[in-house]
């Protein structure tokens, strides 16, 4: 179970999952405090759970939508890539491809704000666009479950990866979005880690990627021409 003084990737999941659902955990840092306890708290009274403030297999039902005891044990489902040079995947990287990585990169730091396609500040899917307008393809800005759609057509396995590829990621969320449609959109840079916005505290960032919530992949075909 994760609990007050329980402290890694678990706790970073939980932590973005009750802020995607309007839960205020006090900040994606991977530590469960006293900010943290009162937003499971919060959560488990407005679903009608058991108020303990413990993240078990009731309250991971309703969270994560599975009782699966990866979503609650303490452990990580992935491991972190330590900090270093992006690597490419299976195969090297077209010029155009490492363009969309290179113009979203470079936006490292900039801050997190609904709806901004930059070049100031940007949300998940206002970065993807960006990047692939530098990249010189473009395609329209959408949504991430938009892109999911879009590019449906050239989804490609966890094992057939390559740097520049896209993420479609799903957190319990309070917009309507339901499991299988991406809420949040990350490129793939290989090593394990990936670069998107999703935090108003962090900002553009690169970080490992949380497998648990990846949905599926796809290539963006314009940046292999």
């Amino acid at each position: 179970m994760l609990s007050t003084g329980t402290r890694g990737s678990d706790v970073t999941r939980l932590q973005k999952t009750l802020k995607a659902a309007g839960f205020n955990p006090g900040g994606v840092d991977g530590v469960f405090g006293k900010k943290t306890r009162a937003a499971v708290l919060a959560f488990q009274r407005a679903k009608g759970l058991g108020t303990d403030g413990v993240v078990g297999p009731n309250t991971s039902q309703k969270l994560f939508g599975s009782r699966d005891s990866k979503y609650f044990d303490g452990r990580s489902d992935f491991t972190p890539a330590p900090p270093g040079p992006v690597t490419p995947g299976n195969g090297s990287v077209p010029a155009k491809a490492q363009r969309f990585i290179n113009a979203a990169t470079a936006q490292i730091g900039k801050p997190y704000v609904f709806g901004a396609e930059g070049p100031n500040a940007f949300d998940c899917s206002g970065l993807i666009n960006y990047a692939l307008r530098q990249a010189g393809v473009a395609d329209g800005r959408t949504t991430a479950a938009g892109y999911q759609a879009r590019f449906a057509g050239s989804r490609v396995s966890r094992s057939e990866l390559k740097p520049g590829d896209l993420l479609f990621i799903h957190y319990p969320n309070s917009r309507g979005i339901p499991p299988g449609k991406a809420s949040h959109i990350e490129i793939y840079l290989g090593n394990g880690r990936s670069m998107g916005t999703d935090n108003p505290r962090e900002g553009a960032r690169i970080e490992p990627i949380d497998w648990a919530h990846v949905v599926n992949a796809s290539r963006v075909p314009a940046l292999y021409r």
